[in-house]
């Protein structure tokens, strides 16, 4: 009897010993949370996709830093991984993306971007040289339409991209200076998307659009020239040397992208 007391205290006190050493300190006996948040904190995501809460009152400047969410809820805490995201407005308007973001700067002679992975969707790719006399800020910001990953704007959903097969991702792109950002036609691309699928692309090629104002005032997709593009594996390589008239980045106004694969 007392050899075995004497073991269950060993091990009580080694237990408490790791547990002070580790920084968890003593475990609470009413299995509440881990700890809150501070009040301006982003709010944890326990899966990707899910709705994000946003508080208005703390919304960032156009030039603030995305906000880093971790995956995995809880035991996202312990896993380095994180997806960034700008889903406020600003540095977003009208229509929220609440996946993946970069805020990059973007020069006359043009910038590449990388966004993380997103419901399996990584989207990398570059902005090709423009009119800008000044370097200014771009956010790109993305989305696929699952989980609730965009969200109402004045009441009404996004117009979601209709077109043949699949629409797979959409991005935003937010330009946050003072000037209308229009591409300088050449030798080099004006937009270049290089999309990679963690699973499977629903098609063996893509095409890409943009969502534009039509002659009467209402929003249209138009399709961006020099498609359907092959898929190769896992990743398909959109490029563009040429858009459609009128076709700019206007001042602190979204402008989104869709991608669709068919066939």
């Amino acid at each position: 009897m007392r050899l075995s007391m004497l073991r269950a205290c060993i091990v009580t006190t080694i237990a408490l010993a790791l547990a002070a050493c580790s920084g968890m300190g003593m475990p609470s006996s009413s299995g509440g949370s881990m700890g809150q948040p501070p009040v301006a904190a982003p709010a944890q995501q326990s899966e990707p996709g899910a709705a994000m809460r946003q508080d208005e009152t703390s919304a960032p400047s156009p030039d603030s830093a995305p906000v880093s969410l971790a995956k995995g809820g809880v035991a996202g805490l312990l896993q380095p991984l994180a997806v960034t995201t700008c889903a406020t407005s600003p540095p977003q308007y009208q229509w929220i993306f609440k996946g993946a973001c970069e805020k990059f700067t973007l020069k006359s002679t043009g910038a590449s971007f990388s966004l993380q992975e997103w419901h399996d969707i990584t989207v990398k790719g570059s902005i090709g040289a423009n009119n800008l006399k000044a370097a200014t800020t771009v956010y790109l910001a993305d989305a696929t339409d699952a989980g609730g990953d965009i969200g109402t704007y004045k009441g009404k959903s996004f117009d979601k991209y209709k077109a043949e097969g699949t629409t797979i991702i959409y991005a935003a792109a937010v330009n946050q200076g003072k000037t209308a950002i229009k591409p300088v036609t050449g030798k080099k691309p004006i937009l270049q998307y290089i999309i990679t699928e963690a699973k499977k692309f629903p098609g063996t090629k893509c095409a890409a659009a943009v969502l534009t104002t039509g002659e009467k005032g209402s929003l249209e997709w138009a399709t961006l020239p020099g498609g359907p593009f092959q898929v190769k594996g896992k990743t398909v390589t959109i490029t563009q040397y040429s858009v459609p008239r009128g076709f700019e980045l206007p001042p602190q106004t979204p402008l989104y992208f869709a991608v669709n694969c068919f066939g």
